[in-house]
C-alpha cells in the first residue's frame, strides 16, 4: 500500500490546467512562493534548482505553461501500449492503470521524466508525473508506469509528454484508446478470505483452470541418482489461456527446470475471468519429483509480485561435450531471451565457423533461463554468453 499512497500523491500534487495543444511546455513547482522549473524528479518527488543546488520538493503545487525554449528530442517511440486491470490480492482489490512504451533515441537524454494524462470516459482526468531511467543511444529503452484509479474508470484514452532536464524531449497527445478487458489479476483467499469468497460465490471472480495438463516427467539425467525432488514456477496466464511470461522458478536440482517449463507452456489453460471478462492472472504452482510418478499441484492464485529489475540468467545450461580443436581459442554466443525464460535467434560471434560452435549452437535450444526484470516486468533481453574452452594461446 506504501507504494500506492504514493502514486497518489503524485496524482493528487495540485496540478494546474493543462494545456495538450502543440505548444511545447515546461512544468513549474511551487518553492518558497515562487514557481520553479521543474529539473528532474527523484521518483513522484520534484526536483528543483536554487543557487546551483538541487532541492526536493515534496507535497508541492505543479504547475503546467508553454516553454520559453525547448530541445528536438529526436526520439523514436517503437512501441507503446496501456491497460487497465485489477489485482484483487491486494488489500483493496483496486484497480490499476499501466502503460508501457520502448523508445529510442538519437543523443543520451539525463534526468528524465513524464507527464502522463489519463482521460477517463467519464469523469476528470487523472495526471502523474514521475521519473523514468534516462534514455540513451545503446539501444531500445523502456518505460513502464503503473498506478491506481477509480474502480468506475470505465477506459478512455491516454497521452503523455516526455521531459529531460525540464524540457519536452516528445508528447502524445490524449487519443489513444486504454484496452479495458486485458486486466492483470490474481488473488488469494487467504489474503482475504471473506471478500474474496463473497466474489465467488457472486460469481463475479473465477480463478484460472487447467484444461488439458501437460504430464510432468522424470528427468532422464537424474535417474537411478536422486530419489526425488520439489520444484515451484509463478507465471502469468493471458486472456487466450497461453502463458505469457515466466516471472519465478526455483527447484531442488537445475535438471528438473527444464520438465517444469515444458509443463508449465505445454498445458492448456482456461484463462481467470471478471464478470464474465477475460484477466491476464498470476499463479503459483508447485511440482514434487519422483521416479515413478512425479506430479503437479493445483494453480494458487497470487498478487503479482513485486520486482526488483534483474539481468537474464540461465538456469539450466549443459553443454555437450565440445569437439575443440587448437583453433577452437574461444566461444561466444549470442541469443535473446525472452518473457518465457527461452534462447532465441543464438548466434556465434566468435568461434563460429567450427564444429564446437555448432554443437554449441543445439545445445543452446535447449537451455532454460530466468528471464530479465525491467521496470518490475519480466522483458526480453539481448546476451553474450562466453565459453571456456581450456584451450590456451
Amino acid at each position: 500500500m506504501g507504494e500506492a499512497r504514493r502514486w497518489w500523491a503524485a496524482v493528487a500534487m495540485g496540478l494546474g490546467a493543462v494545456s495538450w495543444g502543440f505548444s511545447q511546455t515546461q512544468v513549474l513547482v511551487s518553492y518558497e512562493d515562487e514557481m520553479l522549473p521543474v529539473v528532474a524528479m527523484s521518483g513522484s518527488t520534484p526536483v528543483v534548482e536554487v543557487q546551483g543546488e538541487r532541492m526536493l520538493v515534496p507535497d508541492a503545487y505543479v504547475r503546467v505553461v508553454d516553454a520559453n525554449e525547448f530541445t528536438d528530442g529526436a526520439i523514436e517511440v517503437i512501441e507503446r501500449n496501456a491497460i487497465m486491470g485489477q489485482d484483487y490480492g491486494s488489500p483493496l482489490g483496486g484497480f490499476y492503470f499501466r502503460f508501457v512504451a520502448t523508445v529510442q533515441a538519437e543523443r543520451d537524454f539525463e534526468d528524465c521524466f513524464i507527464l502522463f494524462i489519463i482521460a477517463p470516459e467519464q469523469g476528470e482526468n487523472t495526471y502523474l508525473l514521475r521519473e523514468i531511467s534516462d534514455i540513451n543511444t545503446t539501444g531500445a529503452e523502456r518505460i513502464s508506469i503503473t498506478l491506481p484509479v477509480n474502480a468506475g474508470f470505465g477506459g478512455g484514452s491516454f497521452g503523455y509528454r516526455v521531459f529531460s532536464k525540464g524540457q519536452e524531449i516528445r508528447r502524445y497527445e490524449p487519443d489513444d484508446p486504454i484496452v479495458v478487458d486485458e486486466m492483470r489479476g490474481g488473488g488469494s483467499t487467504s489474503a482475504r478470505p471473506a471478500a474474496r469468497r463473497a466474489s465467488s460465490v457472486d460469481g463475479e471472480v473465477e480463478p484460472a483452470k487447467v484444461v488439458k495438463a501437460r504430464l510432468l516427467d522424470f528427468p532422464k539425467s537424474l535417474q537411478g541418482k536422486v530419489g526425488g525432488g520439489y520444484a515451484s514456477a509463478i507465471y502469468s496466464i493471458g486472456q487466450d489461456g497461453r502463458v505469457i511470461e515466466i516471472i519465478d522458478f526455483s527447484a531442488d536440482h537445475a535438471a528438473f527446470l527444464p520438465e517444469v517449463w515444458k509443463t508449465v507452456v505445454e498445458t492448456r489453460y482456461q484463462a481467470g475471468t471478471f464478470k464474465g471478462k477475460p484477466l491476464v492472472t498470476t499463479v503459483r504452482q508447485n511440482f514434487f519429483f519422483n521416479e515413478f510418478a512425479p506430479f503437479s499441484e493445483a494453480l494458487e492464485m497470487i498478487p503479482y509480485p513485486e520486482m526488483k529489475d534483474r539481468s537474464a540468467r540461465p538456469l539450466y545450461s549443459p553443454l555437450p561435450q565440445l569437439e575443440l580443436s587448437k583453433k577452437t581459442k574461444a566461444l561466444r554466443v549470442e541469443l535473446l531471451v525472452d518473457r518465457l525464460g527461452r534462447a532465441q535467434d543464438a548466434r556465434m560471434v566468435e568461434g563460429g565457423d567450427t564444429p564446437a560452435a555448432k554443437q554449441l549452437l543445439a545445445a543452446v535450444k535447449d537451455w532454460v533461463f530466468l528471464p530479465a526484470v525491467v521496470e518490475g516486468y519480466p522483458a526480453e533481453q539481448r546476451l553474450t554468453v562466453p565459453i571456456a574452452t581450456g584451450i590456451k594461446e
